[in-house]
Parts: structure tokens; sequence; C-alpha cells
């Protein structure tokens, strides 16, 4: 009997089978699991527990050995495993160099799918829009593990990219997921290492990462939102304009950008150019962090691309973290302490919104959060994935928690620096984001900036305003019923009550004033609506006007507080 009938499957064999998007049989998963374990095999990765992850200069060589087989068998694995180890050559660390430097070398380009499977795939998401373009290159601009990119025409002349995810592979995704889990668990389990780097929560972390990029649909909407965000702010890093009526959750057709990635530049020794177009991309990335609360959580080299005039462009929008206002009124906080070196209120501002469990810990808190400051985030410090790791814990040590999204945005910025450091090893970090980030802060205290603010504010403010009418005249109902002496039965003495009277009185002056000020200033501040025609004269007479009641009422009040 040929022992070719137990051979496992190659991996181009199971996507074939996995084309219809159907999940793979649980035959098909095993024979999966199987060709994994025998490549692993063959590589010489086990037993697991043989592999080296420590520093000792002593046994570089053998690590050397190790991850040229890891990067093999990943390469030959194909499907989820090749992006897996391309998201693990950027965490250096955690790993030892000789890992980190044969994980990078992982192939970016893979066997392009079939040109009939996309043509096919095409036809089935886009129907008769299919015939928009004009012109469709059937061999990719480039192929990764999880989808491929093809240059094309529209009938208008355009030129766009087309993302078209590779068939079958969210079938195989799901598979490869399930299968690093299997394996990070029981590495977790049973390997002293494993544990001590947190092989299981980064296989989390990654499984995430991959079911993300998976979804083009989410990767339409995160691009849209950052696009927005770039356009308000006039960003100097470009986003591609999305084509939503060419894409599905499958197909993604954006502009076509014409210019170099980060990475090919290094190639070619452009280290000029780089160097100036990351500073653009930092300020960017800290614009979107502190100001926009959408932010870009995968800016490594290849996501950069660098036109032929010198502008930044941004693409691969699979992963996008996003801060409500009080993440980023804290983060905002935050970023106002460190630039003052103010560890006290940096403590304030994180206390603010991560209370500890008890609160007679706060002294040691504020204390190892001083020290954590001081000497991880420091003048010539590393911003790496490690370091949000131990920010992490420490709120842990002390009964708190990081909220996600916050922890995502501290991973976002580690793996840009990851990649500031690689590009442009010269560059202080650190001090090229505390000035871009006190030029932001500093932004928002212009006139227009404040004026946006507080108009903003007080038009968040207008439901509490609407209602201000309705519970004024159902106090003054119940005093002029006299109902309110039932609630201040102590002030029996007619002096008392004519005191209490003397207060209510006041305190709804002051609130009908108030509300008349702030609609008042709100018509002064905000745009008018559509078809409206408010000019800045008649605005300036609505605050007049606003002004004027408030010192009315307040001199009636006055008037009557005068009469026995």
């Amino acid at each position: 009997m040929s022992s070719s009938l137990f051979a496992p499957p190659r991996f181009s064999d199971l996507a074939a089978a996995a084309a219809g998007e159907k999940p793979l049989t649980w035959r098909q998963r095993r024979a999966r699991f199987r060709q994994i374990w025998g490549l692993a095999r063959r590589h010489g990765l086990l037993p697991f527990r043989k592999l080296d992850f420590s520093y000792d200069p002593a046994t570089a060589e053998v690590r050397a050995r190790q991850a040229q087989g890891l990067r093999e068998a990943l390469e030959e694995a194909g499907g989820g495993f090749i992006k897996a180890g391309q998201l693990l050559s950027t965490r250096d660390d955690v790993l030892p160099s000789e890992w980190v430097r044969e994980l990078s070398r992982l192939q970016k380009e893979v066997n392009p799918a079939p040109p009939a499977q996309i043509e096919e795939l095409l036809e089935r998401e886009l129907g008769e829009r299919r015939g928009r373009f004009a012109t469709f290159d059937v061999e990719p601009l480039a192929a990764a593990s999880i989808a491929q990119v093809h240059r094309a025409t529209l009938d208008d002349g355009t030129v766009v990219a087309v993302k078209v995810q590779r068939p079958g592979i969210r079938a195989l995704l799901d598979c490869d997921i399930d299968i690093m889990l299997r394996l990070a668990g029981w590495a977790t389990r049973r390997i002293k290492q494993a544990r001590q780097f947190g092989a299981l929560d980064i296989a989390k972390q990654y499984a995430q990462d991959l079911r993300n990029q998976a979804d083009f649909a989410r990767e339409a909407s995160n691009l849209e939102s950052l696009a927005q965000s770039a356009r308000s702010a006039r960003d100097e890093v470009r986003i591609p304009r999305f084509f939503p009526d060419l894409s599905t959750d499958r197909v993604l057709t954006m502009e076509f950008i014409d210019g170099e990635t980060i990475t090919a530049l290094r190639r070619e020794g452009q280290t000029d150019e780089i160097e100036d177009a990351l500073r653009t991309v930092l300020r960017s990335f800290l614009r979107q962090l502190v100001i926009d609360g959408v932010f870009h959580a995968d800016l490594h080299p290849g996501n950069v691309i660098i036109d032929p005039d010198g502008t930044s462009t941004l693409i691969d929008f699979g992963s996008v973290g996003r801060l409500d206002r009080d993440l980023r009124q804290t983060v905002q906080d935050l970023a106002i302490a460190f630039l003052q070196g103010d560890t006290r209120r940096v403590a304030d501002a994180a206390l603010a919104i991560m209370p500890l469990a008890n609160p007679a810990d706060e002294p040691g808190f504020r204390r190892a959060l001083a020290e954590f400051v001081t000497h991880d985030l420091g003048s010539g410090s590393r911003i790496t994935l490690r370091t949000i790791d131990n920010a992490s814990d420490l709120f842990t040590r002390y009964g708190s928690a990081l909220p996600a999204d916050l922890v995502a945005a501290g991973r976002a910025f580690a793996i840009l620096e990851g990649t500031l450091r690689t590009a442009a090893p010269t560059m202080d970090v650190i001090g090229e984001s505390r000035d871009a980030a006190q030029a932001l802060i500093l932004s928002q205290l212009r006139p227009r900036a404040l004026a946006g603010a507080i108009g903003r504010s007080a038009l968040g403010a207008f439901p509490r305003l609407r209602r201000l009418p309705d519970r004024i005249e159902t106090i003054v109902g119940d005093l002029a019923d006299g109902k309110l002496t039932v609630k201040i039965r102590l002030f029996a003495d007619d002096r008392d009550r004519r005191v209490v009277t003397g207060v209510i009185r006041r305190v709804s002056t002051v609130i009908l004033g108030g509300m008349l000020t702030v609609a008042s200033f709100v018509m002064f501040v905000l745009p008018p609506f559509e078809g409206g025609s408010l000019s800045p004269v008649a605005a300036g007479v609505a605050l007049a006007i606003g002004a004027a009641a408030s010192f009315v009422t307040a001199a009636v009040d006055a008037l009557l507080g005068r009469r026995p």
C-alpha cells in the first residue's frame, strides 16, 4: 500500500477544499493538524521543550538553527501561520535576537491564487458591478497569505488597487487559529519559557488580529473613519480613497498609490526620506490617538508608502483602534502630566478612570507608578510591547485594570516605535513624541479650537437645558401651593421660611439667567443650520441679549428680595 495515501495534504489542497467558504470538516482539520505536526518534526522543532529562548551567548548557534527551522516550517505551512510568524517577528521584547532576525525573513510574497478562482470570486461578490472594471490585471501586484492586490482601471479611467481575499482563506484561518491556540496552551502548561513570555496571551492577541484582517467590511469601515479624521485635521498623512460600491466583505477597492513602502526604501538605502516620512507618520498617529480617538494600530514598515512627492500614505486598515471621549480625555491628561514631568498628576489622571480596589493602597501605587514613568518612559527609553505589559501588570497588582482600548493604544504605539527604531535608528522616539504631543495639545488652545470645544459641550448640555423649564415650573408650583414646606419642616419659624424661599427664588433666577446665556452663546459659536442666515452681528446681538437677560433677572430678584 502506498504511503502517499497517508501523507498529510498540501496547503494548496486544503485551500482548494475550502474555496467554497465552508468550514473545514473534522477530517480536514485533523489532516491540517497532522501536517503542522509533521512539519515541526521534520524541521527539528520537536520536542518543544528543547527550544532555546534564552539569551545565553553560548547557545546562540543553537537558537539560530532552531529559528531557521521554524521559519522554514511556517513558510511550508502557509495560511495563518505565515502571518503569525510575521507578527511574532516584531516581538523583540520577548524573543531573543536570533529568533526575531530569522522570523523577519519570512516571505512577504506567497504564490498567488489561480486567476480562475479570483475571477470566480469577483463575479460572485460584485455581480454586474464586475463590469465597472475596464481592465483588471490578473497578475497581482502583491500576494500575501490572506489576500492579494491587483491593479485595475475603472470605466472612467481611474486607476485602482483591488484587494481580493484568497479563496477559502477564512475556513483555513479558523482551523489554523484553533491549532495555534491549542499549541500555545499546551506549551504554556508544559514549558517554563513559554509561560514567562506569555505564549498563550500572545496567541490570543494574534488570533484576533488574524480574524480582523480577514474581515474586509471592518477594514472598509476603519478606512473611512481614519479618512474622515484626516480630512477634518488636514493631516499631512494620506489615506487612500475608498470605493464602497465596488467593495464587499471579501473585495476591497481603493485608490491606487504609486510609491514605495518603508521596507522597500530601506533595502534601497534611502534613509533620509524614510526618517522625514516617519516623523510625519508619528505626528499623525499621535493626533489620531490624542485628538481623534481613531488610530491605525498596525504601523509596521510594510504599511507605510512614500509617494514620489514625499507624501506618506497609510495602507492596510484591518487593525484600527478606538478611544471613547472619556479615554481620550484621560490620554490628554496623561500626556500633559507626562510633558510636565509631574508623576503626581500622572497618577491623578490614571486613578480618575481606573480606581484601585483598596484605596489604602494608593500611596504604594503612586510610588510604583512614579518609578515606572521615570525608568520605563524616561529620555532614551524604548517603548516596547513589554513596556505595555509591565504597565498593565502594575495596575493588576493593585487590584485595578487598564481598559482594553487603552492597552490597544499602547500596543499600537509600541508597534510604531519598533518601526521607527528599525527604520530610523538615530531618531529619539521619546523626544520626538514629546515635541509632537506638546504641539498637538497647544493647538487645542487656539480660539477656534476652544470655541468648537465649548460649542460641543454646550450642545451636549441641551438635553438638560430643555428639561429645566419643566423642573422650574414644578418647583415654583410646589412653592406657590405650599408643598415645599413638607420638605423643610425644620424651618417652622416664618423668618426661616422666608430665607429658604429667597434661596429658592435666587436659584431659579440663576438657572433661568444661565439658560438664556448658554443658549445665546451657542447661537454665537455654532455655525448656522442649513438654510440659516445668522450673521456675526446678529450672533453678537444674541449673545448680548442673553447677557442682558441675566442682569435683568438678577435686578428683578434684588427688588423682590427687598419686599417684607
